[in-house]
């Protein structure tokens, strides 16, 4: 990077103390410049934050359980009822206990605990019964990176 700067600092250098009817050479110095003056006003957390779901670096549960939550609001919000999960219980014709062997861990595991109490907890209106979503922890963590980048996934603004 210190090469190019000097290199285009002696470019410039040159341009200005011989003027040339060549007007073509100086716009394209001052264009990479004009990009780098860019570049470098962003912040470097900013130019490499996280834009999709898959990018989080955060827990995983974490995100999980916050993205439910807010899928949970799409009734109320969007008008539409969540289509991905009405299919799944209908698509198993052979009742879970007929077979023992095939299913030998019994135990629910956290991420599912968590799904079903995040769809029992609806109100009348199928409105999810906790309102607010609280994020904490300390400063860094990527709280508010983690509730944009969510919120864009789920089609929110």
């Amino acid at each position: 990077r210190r090469q190019v700067l000097e290199a285009s600092q002696q470019l410039t250098e040159i341009i200005n103390s011989e003027p040339s009817a060549e007007s073509p050479d100086p716009s394209m110095d001052t264009d990479p410049a004009a990009e780098e003056e860019s570049s470098s006003h962003c912040l470097w957390v900013d130019k490499f934050t996280p834009r999709r779901y898959m990018e989080l670096l955060s827990d995983d549960y974490t995100n999980r359980c916050l993205l439910k939550w807010l899928k949970l609001w799409d009734t109320v919000v969007f008008g539409k009822d969540k289509a991905a999960k009405k299919p799944k219980p209908s698509s198993a014709p052979h009742p879970p206990l007929s077979h023992p062997k095939e299913h030998p861990n019994k135990w629910k595991t956290k991420v599912q605990l968590t799904e079903e109490i995040l769809e029992a907890e609806l109100d009348q209106h199928k409105r999810p019964k906790y309102k607010v979503a609280l994020l904490c922890g300390p400063p860094g963590l990527g709280k508010t990176t983690l509730a944009h980048v969510i919120a864009r996934h789920a089609g929110y603004n």
